[in-house]
């Protein structure tokens, strides 16, 4: 009779952290990137800052959120906004060569998505071993535009995906933080994956009702979060206090992925070797 070899097997053998992005593997993408707490990688969540800003304080606020089993990276836009007091960046042109602000439909939100896309297809290479699925996009003001128009463009010619069980066309989520998608799709696309917009702006207003109308023609599951005031005025500000926050994070929790915890009965688990 031949004998079996055994060898114990970990129990978090696959909760081990995913490979940190290097700045050359990246490029041209200038990032912040930081593991899970939990050093149990199951989600990627990508930050998208908004006009004028940069990677630095949406790589802290994504901190701050520790969310469970999820890695954080934080991108900085590529085009330098000039004579500002910080560092400051746009993802599409906004303003004309004298600084005054471009008409919506002058801008071009589409400018960086095909760099955006070898971005995503390098996360889910086997050099990193991400799934699109378990890679959720959030973006406020350009940022978030930005972060609808790549879900659409990705729902329409899918990612190149070395991963069988992915089909290179749903990321895991986007929240778009008071940020229309401004290509206003002329008819639904039904893009599969799910969207959370958080606005200000009154659902009677007719801003508020073309912009939730343009984002439900392009994603089939699209939830609305309603924010107040801020000031006695509606704005674009941030989700502020945990009432504002309460969505996001409910809806989060609906669409991460939980981390395996691995082998749960009693005793040790072995691997059969040759």
């Amino acid at each position: 009779m031949s004998t079996l070899n055994l060898r114990p097997v970990s129990s978090s053998a696959s909760l081990i952290s995913k490979p940190i992005p290097s700045p050359s593997l990246l490029k041209p993408w200038d990032f912040s990137y930081n593991s899970s707490p939990d050093r149990k990688d199951r989600n990627l969540l990508i930050m998208f800052h908004g006009l004028g800003d940069n990677k630095a304080s949406f790589f802290n606020l994504a901190k701050q959120l520790n969310l469970p089993s999820t890695a954080v990276l934080s991108l900085t836009a590529l085009d330098p906004i000039p004579l500002m007091d910080h560092p400051s960046f746009s993802w599409y042109q906004a303003f004309d060569p004298y600084f005054n602000p471009l008409p919506i439909s002058s801008q071009n939100p589409t400018a960086p998505l095909s760099k955006l896309r070898k971005l995503l297809e390098t996360l889910i290479s086997p050099h990193l071993g991400w799934r699109l699925e378990d890679i959720h996009l959030f973006g406020w003001g350009q940022g978030g535009t930005v972060a609808l128009e790549l879900g659409i463009d990705i729902g329409k010619t899918p990612l190149k995906t070395n991963d069988e069980k992915d089909n290179g066309k749903r990321l895991g989520s986007i929240i778009s933080i008071c940020a229309p998608l401004l290509t206003h799709p002329a008819s639904p696309l039904n893009v599969s994956t799910p969207v959370l917009y958080f606005t200000r702006q009154s659902p009677q207003s007719a801003v508020q009702q073309k912009t939730v109308s343009g984002i439900r023609r392009g994603y089939r599951e699209v939830e609305v979060v309603q924010g107040g005031g801020v000031g006695g005025r509606k704005g674009e500000d941030m989700p502020r206090g945990k009432e504002e926050w309460y969505g996001l994070m409910k809806f989060w929790g609906q669409v991460l992925g939980k981390a395996d915890e691995g082998w749960k009965g009693e005793g040790e688990v072995y691997e059969v070797i040759q």
